[in-house]
């Protein structure tokens, strides 16, 4: 034992290690004392310190396609250093502890495993964007979890515990976080589970620490998805710990597929996984696909610069790798007889006499399928800005804080914005938007309701009417007056609206026909009035449960809403009072949000049962199930929506958010919910509300305007999409819009069973030239700045010189010379 080196590196004890997929000598350690060190193993000398962090380093990682790229775990954060510059460039933050990471098989994402108060939840980050891509929650025990990516693909296996105290390992798609594809249970047991994960045969190898046996998995392309072997590897002492070794080092000729190092308590313990072959003198090339070469894809600043490369491949054929002879090729019909004799084996030189483990399974893998990691999107680059402080209203009087979460409590239109103050008899603060600067405190118009406010909403086809839902069970409409007779506090409402027998929750205009009015309330009822002759002309249940969410359908024919007991339910209010159609929504109780789409969806925003946010996406066809779902944090207020269905955007914030996140929502590609670029404001808001289209500047290339309510002011935001030629109209991003500000039917008419749709307008300035018909820029490709095509090169120059010569040569090959027509001398003149 004397003989073996020994490195003193840490003040604490050593949490993990591992070794540079592109160096063999350099190995980084992390330890309980906060530090990470590099070492050279060639004279066993520390190389690089990172640290001291606060806590302990639990887990190392160095990236699996660049160069000088470490990965490592402290706490709540998953830290990467720049290792060539010795600087820490990214930092992906949990609210909770990090148990377990992994990088994805490019390198372009991280995922994490963090412990919650009840049950594990993973993560996905994109560390060069600073977002989360998804979240979910994975096992429901608090035992320790193990992450690992399959490959370059977008599928990754998590390993943990469930309430039984049973080990399992959860099979999951990145394209849908919302429950795993498959899960396999591996019995009960107490240890951290270990996952290793061999590309070339799609083989899973799966341990737990203190056990005695090494299951393998074999990943498919249909269920059961991971089909496990029929017998494990059992070992004689438990094991302490395992590693893969590099696919190079495996004996081929053998037909070993890969080599496993398990730590005992007083040993390590090379096992072999062979697939059996009748013969072992040739190579078989259907076993050894191409591998990743040792060298990195790619540097760490082309990584650092948002590039993503994958290593080159290479060959095990030893007679390649010797580069003695080309690979030999196997016959077909010999490759037939082998499959059909094949069979996986495993061996170890403390079983010598292992048995061999049959499979009905060929040594044939799957093929890989090639993933799209990143799709084509018009709105994937949307960006939102603030505008200058100068178009701010300031100085506002303190905000109500007494606001139900159904409502937004804050409404606007292209010329007014209401705000819910608090104060004694339910007060409305008015202000103009054209108005900007301090408000004058001692003139603030209000509106006084005499009772408490549960939410308040702008007619869409009236700037100047407002109407408010109170608590004591009565609907004040009030006609505000224009901006120079707008002073003081207005006391009586122009009518009010009573039918209900609890306090009104939520109201909701109708998006097509005027003067229609749908209100909930907390007596369990819906009822849609008619402000033209003030009266209930259609009354909606009683449901078994409070409605927590209501929406009218794009073209005004149907009613949806969710209510308290989980059950969706869509009305046709001049059909029949009962719902036509049901079906279970989210499970969560702390909140909703309810969104047609495109008049066939609808997007619900609430909470699953682990209390994080998320949004979930229906067919109006078909409740029962649930299209597609996106998770996002664990934040107590829920997701608002606010759908553009010009460009298919659907924008999420929260109250008390500072970050504003976008959807892309696509019917015709699944999952239909794809995440996009998000928005993070210096400060927190109260609500987020959006303006007609016709506010935005299209030569700007601005596809939304909105206002946000904060605790002292109300902005003004836009959202743009960067474009190269913004001086053309971009039509693919302004087709016709909807003048939804516009009334297509009045209430008597709707009420009769008319339908119609407002009309469109195109938002193409005059004079403004659309995108297709720019002309197209060619330009020639350069070989070098100074490069001239036109320039004849030096040996152009030679020949051209040489064929002259020749040219002029063959002239007077025929012809005289000159000097033969001249006099010459006698020849007795040269005695002279």
């Amino acid at each position: 034992n004397t003989s073996f080196p020994l490195v003193a590196g840490h003040s604490g004890s050593i949490t993990d290690f591992e070794f540079s997929p592109f160096d063999d000598d350099l190995l980084a350690s992390g330890a309980e004392d906060g530090i990470v060190k590099l070492w050279q193993m060639t004279d066993h000398s520390c190389v690089l310190n990172f640290g001291p962090f606060e806590g302990s380093v639990n887990e190392i990682h160095f990236h699996p396609q660049a160069n000088n790229v470490l990965a490592f775990t402290t706490e709540n954060a998953v830290r990467i250093w720049d290792v060539q510059h010795q600087q820490e460039k990214f930092e992906c933050c949990s609210s909770e502890k990090i148990q377990a990471f992994c990088w994805n098989g490019i390198g372009s994402l991280v995922a994490t495993i963090s412990k919650t108060n009840k049950e594990k939840k993973v993560i996905i980050h994109d560390p060069r964007s600073n977002c989360m891509i998804g979240e979910s929650m994975c096992h429901t025990h608090l035992k320790d979890s193990y992450v690992t990516w399959l490959g370059n693909g977008n599928h990754f296996v998590s390993a943990g515990y469930n309430t039984s105290r049973d080990a399992e390992i959860a099979l999951w798609d990145l394209c849908n976080l919302s429950k795993p594809i498959t899960k396999q249970s591996l019995g009960n047991a107490s240890g951290l589970p270990l996952m290793f994960y061999d590309e070339d045969t799609c083989m899973l190898y799966v341990c737990i620490k203190g056990e005695t046996s090494i299951n393998f998995f074999e990943l498919q392309d249909k269920d059961p998805y991971l089909s496990i072997g029929p017998n494990s590897y059992r070992s004689s002492t438990q094991i302490k710990g395992l590693c893969m070794i590099p696919k190079q080092a495996v004996d081929v000729m053998s037909c070993e597929v890969a080599r496993l190092l398990i730590l005992t308590q007083n040993a390590i313990v090379p096992v072999g996984f062979h697939v059996q072959r009748k013969s072992h003198s040739e190579f078989h090339s259907d076993l050894y696909p191409d591998t990743a070469a040792s060298e990195s894809a790619m540097t760490v600043d082309q990584w650092l610069a948002g590039g993503n490369a994958t290593r080159k491949r290479v060959s095990l054929d030893p007679l390649q790798q010797k580069q003695v002879m080309q690979k030999k090729t196997v016959p077909q019909t010999s490759e037939v007889k082998d499959k059909e004799s094949s069979s996986i084996s495993m061996s170890s030189d403390d079983h010598p006499d292992s048995n061999v483990i049959e499979t009905s399974q060929s040594s044939s893998f799957p093929a890989k399928k090639p993933v799209k990691i990143v799709r084509s999107s018009k709105v994937r680059y949307i960006e939102g800005k603030l505008l200058h402080n100068s178009m701010f209203i300031q100085k506002l009087p303190k905000l109500s804080n007494s606001i139900p979460g159904e409502s937004n409590g804050f409404s606007a239109n292209k010329e007014i914005v209401a705000v819910a103050l608090a104060s004694a008899g339910g007060l409305i603060g008015i202000f103009q938007l054209k108005s900007a600067g301090r408000v004058d405190m001692r003139d603030v118009p209000v509106l006084e309701n005499n009772s408490g406010i549960m939410d308040f909403v702008f007619d869409p086809f009236n700037t100047k009417r407002l109407a408010v839902a109170c608590d004591d069970a009565c609907i004040t409409i009030w006609d505000i007056p224009d901006d120079s007779s707008l002073k003081g506090t207005m006391k009586e409402p122009s009518f009010s609206l009573c039918g209900h027998y609890e306090k009104v929750n939520i109201l909701a205009f109708h998006p097509q026909a005027s003067d229609i009015l749908a209100s909930a309330s907390y007596d369990c009822k819906i009822c849609i009035w008619n402000l033209r002759s003030k009266s209930m002309d259609i009354s909606l249940g009683p449901l078994p449960e409070q409605v927590l969410a209501m929406s009218w359908s794009c073209d005004g024919k149907m009613l949806a809403c969710l209510s308290r007991d989980h059950i969706i339910r869509i009305y046709e209010p001049r059909i029949s009072t009962e719902a036509i159609k049901e079906g279970i929504g989210p499970s969560g109780s702390r909140g909703a949000r309810l969104v047609w789409l495109d008049e066939k969806y609808l997007l619900i925003s609430g909470f699953d049962k682990g209390s994080c946010r998320k949004i979930s996406l229906y067919s109006s066809y078909d409740l029962s199930v649930c299209l597609s779902v996106l998770s996002f944090d664990a934040t107590p207020t829920v997701l608002i929506p606010h759908y553009d269905p010009d460009i298919r955007v659907i924008y999420l914030t929260g109250k008390g958010d500072s970050v504003i996140l976008t959807v892309e929502f696509d019917p015709n590609e699944d999952p239909f919910l794809h995440r996009t670029a998000s928005f993070s404001c210096p400060t927190s808001h109260q609500s987020l509300v959006f303006l007609p289209k016709i506010l935005c500047d299209v030569k700007s290339v601005e596809v939304g305007y909105g206002v946000r309510l904060c605790a002292s002011s109300i902005e003004p935001l836009v959202f743009k999409i960067p474009r190269v030629k913004s001086e053309y109209f971009q039509e693919d991003l302004y087709p016709e819009t909807l003048q939804w500000w516009k009334s297509s039917l009045t209430a008597e008419e709707w009420m009769n069973g008319k339908d119609s749709l407002q009309s469109k307008i195109s938002l193409q300035p005059k004079g403004m030239k659309l995108l297709s018909e720019a002309p197209q820029i060619i330009t020639a490709t350069r070989k070098f700045p100074s490069y001239n095509p036109q320039q004849k090169t030096d040996q152009e120059k030679k020949e051209e010189l040489i064929g002259a010569m020749i040219t002029k040569m063959s002239d007077h090959q025929d012809g005289k010379l000159a000097q033969d027509e001249m006099d010459g001398v006698d020849s007795d003149e040269w005695d002279d």
